[in-house]
């Protein structure tokens, strides 16, 4: 199966070059080393392995031995390729300063990256113009963290590649917030545990699939197995706001839609606190009471108000979200007008996410029986557009199945 037509490879890059600039420098737009490969049998292999030799590795091996060569060339092309999907997601690359860090982490160890390597590549490619390179700051307890991004005379010799790059599709597919920021694998699961078993058959049907950003589907929980199971695969990192890049990728060749449920941690507060319909548009609605025209503001308000554990906390996040202190109180005593029975300020939305994560992958679930390729987006699902209407229904059938009412759920479909 083919993930690309003739020129797509150019569109995409047409989309992220039409106007560079830098990621937000925030957790939100930092990643890891990924576990990245050009995928077997492909047609690029050849070129990109010339052009590691002849630009990147040649220039920069300096008097080491072949042996040292060799562990250059395989620290070059595991940041080259991680650098060719960071700049298509609008990430910063994390590149670690601290030693111990590549001898103590796990997944260090597992790429076999180590730290004088990685120093020397990402320090040379910032000498040369190929990164821009922001200094590591250092906090408590944890290594000081580089971050690296692409610049244009980088892109320009990475684009073509991007389509051909994936991470394996392997476990762990459950895995659980670690207190340090990374992920690690929920430990002493039985083989036969239910989750378990659902997510290796999703992923078992995904891998001869193709789709931009390839890797694995996992269920990643908060802190512990009862807060926020959300779905994550690397496709739904890729931007579609203010640059419409995920929406024009392919799967299997074929153009997609999305198929979102709209203002759903909203409709799932209400549906769970008395199975109430929230309407058509909630946000408009609650932002008409409030006197609040910004159906965008209204949203914000939302999405802290109701992920918040207290009041004055979500206070605080919505005045970073540009919510004045008088806003607040508007849309708080408009929401409860509107909606008596919804619940705000007690950590609501690590339940949403739950409910939401099971819902998906139900959706999924149905999608292995019936043959179709679903991708998870946050609270989306990616599907080959000529299923639009197999997944706005089977959306609708999992989320009425999971709260056991009908009629409240709501959906929005998105194509190219």
């Amino acid at each position: 199966m083919h993930n690309t037509r003739p020129n797509h490879a150019q569109t995409l890059y047409a989309i992220i070059a039409e106007s560079y600039e830098l990621p937000t420098d925030d957790y939100k737009h930092h990643q890891w080393l990924k576990p990245l490969k050009l995928r077997k049998g492909s047609t690029s292999e050849d070129n990109f392995n010339q052009l590691l030799e002849q630009t990147f590795l040649d220039p920069s091996k300096g008097g080491r031995n072949n042996t040292q060569v060799e562990n250059l060339r395989h620290h070059w092309k595991a940041l080259l390729l991680n650098l060719s999907f960071v700049m298509y997601q609008r990430h910063w690359l994390l590149i670690p300063q601290d030693s111990k860090y590549y001898s103590d982490s796990y997944y260090p160890r597992r790429l076999g990256i180590s730290y004088r390597p990685t120093r020397h590549i990402v320090e040379w490619l910032q000498e040369h113009g190929y990164v821009v390179l922001l200094p590591g700051r250092k906090y408590k307890d944890q290594p000081a963290k580089a971050r690296a991004f692409p610049t244009p005379k980088l892109m320009e010799l990475l684009w073509s590649y991007f389509l051909e790059i994936e991470q394996p599709v392997e476990p762990p597919y459950l895995i659980i917030n670690e207190a340090e920021g990374g992920w690690d694998s929920i430990a002493d699961l039985p083989s036969d545990h239910p989750e378990k078993q659902e997510l290796a058959a999703i992923n078992e049907f995904l891998k001869p699939h193709q789709w931009a950003c390839k890797g694995p589907v996992q269920l990643k929980y908060k802190s512990n197995a009862f807060q926020g199971g959300r779905l994550y695969t690397p496709f739904q990192s890729l931007p579609d706001r203010r640059m419409r890049l995920r929406i024009n990728t392919l799967i299997d060749g074929k153009n997609i839609c999305e198929v979102d449920f709209s203002a759903n941690h909203l409709r799932l507060n209400l549906a769970f606190n008395g199975g109430i319909d929230a309407g058509e548009d909630p946000y408009t609605t609650v932002g008409t009471e409030a006197g609040i025209e910004s159906r965008q503001l209204v949203k914000k308000f939302f999405t802290v108000a109701m992920g918040g554990d207290n009041e004055v906390g979500a206070l605080h996040a919505c005045f970073k979200e540009g919510i004045s202190k008088e806003n607040f109180q508007k849309l708080k005593e408009a929401s409860l007008k509107v909606f008596p029975k919804l619940e705000l300020f007690n950590g609501w939305g690590i339940y949403a996410q739950n409910f939401e994560g099971q819902i998906l992958k139900n959706v999924m679930l149905e999608g292995v029986k019936q043959g179709i390729v679903c991708l998870p987006v946050h609270d989306a699902v990616a599907v080959p557009l000529d299923e639009i209407g197999w997944a706005c229904e089977e959306m609708s059938y999992q989320w009425d199945k999971q709260m056991d009412m009908s009629g409240l759920a709501r959906v929005t479909t998105d194509i190219p």
